[in-house]
């Protein structure tokens, strides 16, 4: 570890260890289906990770402006009425299995407070309203997912509450987001601060100040302590948002990512789980070793993993 972090690892350390005993939650793996052509069926994805996966989100859902219009490649076509229904049986198989599922919002939005309005009521009736029928995926999500990332911040704060708002005692409407590593995040900073999500995934990859790297973690060490710090008031669950694309930055092998990499992240008091947030789905066969390091007990790693931390 760098110089500059061993003195705050060391310092934070004992607290994290003493906060994983009193709230020692169990960690969740998630993926995004729908725009790599070649990932295969949902329904024998979510059979096959019955487990292993607890989320999906459906990409995507994407702004043009004010409107919405679904876009899912290669899997359905929206222009054609109902060719999107096929996906219904898969997201209800899903979610069957214990699986969340989530419609991720993309593309690029420009809205006013009353579009932003308009386009939560949208979305809640043609595809979180269970009452309302089936609507264009012929099946309703779980939860709307922010991952807005071009044109324009506005509004979006408005959108989250306006969907928060539709939350009962007996139909949880769940929100999550997908920031960039750095903080603020300009697009979804205004949103996170309303306090409304219940996950948010960074993107802990594609930035050099914040990414993994073969040379040295710390950048990736740094940006979490300062996320989960971040998150803490909203009491908002951080998840470590990865690529499964060998060939990108950021991207953290195996070996490291079930070993210490998990291991210090699941220090955190507020850590919900690793999300796959590109790419492949990534280290397939080894989520079942990431699980096994889930409910570990933290304090069996102790001195061993500091020790490694420390010569980093």
């Amino acid at each position: 570890m760098a110089a500059s972090l061993r003195p705050l690892f060391l310092a934070i350390i004992p607290l994290l260890m003493i906060s994983s005993l009193i709230s020692s939650s169990e960690g969740a793996i998630g993926f995004y289906w729908g725009q790599n052509p070649h990932a295969g069926n949902l329904t024998e994805i979510c059979l096959n990770g019955t487990g292993i996966y607890e989320y999906v989100a459906i990409a995507f859902l994407n702004f043009e402006g004010s409107k919405t219009v679904l876009s899912i490649d290669d899997h359905c076509n929206p222009s054609i009425p109902d060719k999107c229904a096929s996906l219904g049986p898969m997201i209800d198989f899903c979610k069957g299995q214990g699986i969340k599922v989530f419609l991720s919002l993309g593309g690029r939005p420009d809205l006013s407070p009353d579009d932003a309005q308009k386009v939560a009521d949208d979305i809640w009736n043609k595809f979180l309203n269970n009452s309302a029928g089936h609507g264009p995926l012929n099946a309703t999500v779980d939860g709307i997912d922010f991952r807005i990332q071009s044109e324009s911040n506005q509004s979006l704060d408005v959108l989250a509450q306006a969907l928060s708002a539709y939350s009962t005692p007996d139909r949880k409407v769940y929100l999550s987001a997908a920031p960039l590593c750095q903080i603020p995040d300009y697009y979804l900073d205004t949103a996170i601060k309303t306090g409304v999500f219940d996950y948010v995934w960074v993107q802990f990859f594609g930035d050099p100040s914040c990414e993994y790297s073969p040379e040295s973690p710390s950048p990736l060490i740094r940006s979490w302590i300062a996320w989960s710090c971040y998150l803490d008031k909203y009491n908002t669950t951080l998840f470590l948002g990865l690529t499964g694309d060998s060939d990108a930055d950021g991207y953290i092998p195996c070996e490291p990512l079930v070993g210490e990499i998990h291991r210090f992240v699941e220090l955190f008091p507020n850590y919900g789980g690793i999300m796959m947030l590109q790419g492949k789905y990534y280290c397939l066969l080894s989520s079942e070793k990431i699980r096994s390091y889930v409910n570990s007990d933290v304090m069996a790693y102790g001195k061993k993993s500091m020790n490694k931390f420390q010569a980093i």
